[in-house]
């Protein structure tokens, strides 16, 4: 089945969306090389090496040329609102959005979003996102800014002050230290944020080299009193404060500050000590886990399977809430829910006809529940979530 356009004389014959297979997902490439021409040669062989394993590509096709697609890297993300157990959830990360030039503006996009959402919402997945060239475009298809990241940048100090923070640049024998400080810092300061695994920081080790970048660590010094315990890898777990990746092409860019933020002060004169060693300089700083001079928003995100997004939140008291949502992208989402919550979880079932204790769009819904903007007549009791986190490229 094909759908038709005709534009003046002319008429295209598109393919239905569908999901790439074998080697059909290798000509993703040299669509993403026409459309992205600014990737480097050596990170679309990282992502290679990465993505194209185990995401899902789905294409339109012209003939037989694929001339727009839309890719789907699976991510497992922590939502754990008001610092509860929470749940760990597969989702996706949208990415390579692209059509080529001469078939624009015919609605490709909109039919690749839904295809690839509705099959989500059939897998139970309760949400998606993705970092947007323009807000603009995701907008109509209900996606909402949900994460701002810290921004700001790394500057010289004279004299470069000293910290009690060493820097040295990690190696694959620190993942497993550094898996745990991920889950330390992020469990304590976040609670909306991606879960990083060995997997994670393999493939990010092999992200950041594939643009002649690193992963600094920064760590206490070992005390003169550190017993034989302290001395092996233990010991280096409880002595990391902060992992920093950064872009290594010029312009260098740390791309993350993930530390506590109390720590902040420490961290800068480390990592300035390490960037600059005295030299007059300056370094673009995103993602940082403080404050700095500026917010930018960067993630945005929907929901993708109504019941199952409200059943990662639960409330302070036992309550019973029913919800009559909207959804005008994914249909199959609206409707009336009735939720019961309580402090060990929530249940949401779909009902045939009833009252409604709050109407709402998906979006709302979304944003209350995923970063605290909570609109009239949502109730206060609900845990949500208020500190995303989410500093993901790809």
């Amino acid at each position: 089945m094909s759908d038709r356009h005709d534009a003046g004389k002319e008429a295209y014959e598109f393919g239905s969306p569908r999901l790439l297979c074998g080697e059909e997902k290798r000509e993703c490439r040299s669509l993403w090389e026409k459309i992205f021409a600014e990737d480097s040669a050596s990170f679309l062989d990282y992502y290679d090496r990465w993505k194209y394993t185990d995401n899902e590509c789905y294409g339109i096709y012209a003939g037989d040329t694929l001339i727009s697609m839309v890719q789907l890297n699976p991510y497992r993300m922590e939502v754990r609102p008001w610092g509860t157990a929470g749940h760990t959830v597969e989702s996706r990360y949208i990415i390579a959005v692209a059509t080529r030039e001469e078939y624009r503006h015919r609605g490709l996009m909109r039919r690749l979003l839904h295809r690839s959402l509705e099959d989500m919402r059939k897998k139970n997945m309760p949400f998606v996102f993705l970092m947007p060239a323009s807000e603009a475009i995701y907008y109509p298809f209900g996606f909402r800014f949900f994460y701002e990241m810290n921004t700001g940048r790394l500057k010289t100090e004279e004299p470069v002050p000293c910290s009690r923070l060493k820097a040295r640049l990690a190696e694959a024998s620190d993942i497993p230290a550094l898996v745990r400080l991920a889950e330390k810092l992020q469990d304590g300061q976040f609670d909306f944020y991606t879960k990083r695994d060995n997997h994670y920081f393999e493939m990010l080790f092999d992200e950041l080299a594939s643009e002649g970048g690193g992963l600094l660590l920064l760590e206490r010094a070992a005390a003169e009193d550190d017993g034989p315990e302290q001395t092996g890898n233990i010991g280096r777990m409880d002595r990391m404060m902060a992992a920093v990746p950064f872009w290594g092409r010029e312009p260098v860019e740390i791309r993350e500050i993930l530390c506590r933020a109390e720590d902040r002060e420490d961290i800068l004169r480390a990592l300035r000590r390490w960037f600059f060693n005295g030299q007059e300089a300056e370094l673009p700083v995103s993602g940082a886990a403080f404050s700095m001079e500026g917010t930018k928003p960067i993630i945005m995100g929907r929901i993708t399977d109504a019941k199952a997004f409200l059943e990662l939140f639960s409330a302070e008291k036992v309550m019973e809430l029913c919800i009559s949502l909207t959804d005008s992208f994914l249909e199959e989402n609206s409707g009336l829910y009735r939720w019961k919550l309580g402090p060990e979880g929530s249940r949401a079932e779909r009902l045939e006809d009833g009252h409604a204790d709050v109407s709402c769009t998906a979006e709302e819904l979304f944003l209350w529940l995923a970063c605290g903007k909570r609109a009239a007549g949502f109730p206060e009791d609900v845990r949500m979530c208020r500190r995303p986190f989410i500093n993901e490229i790809v």
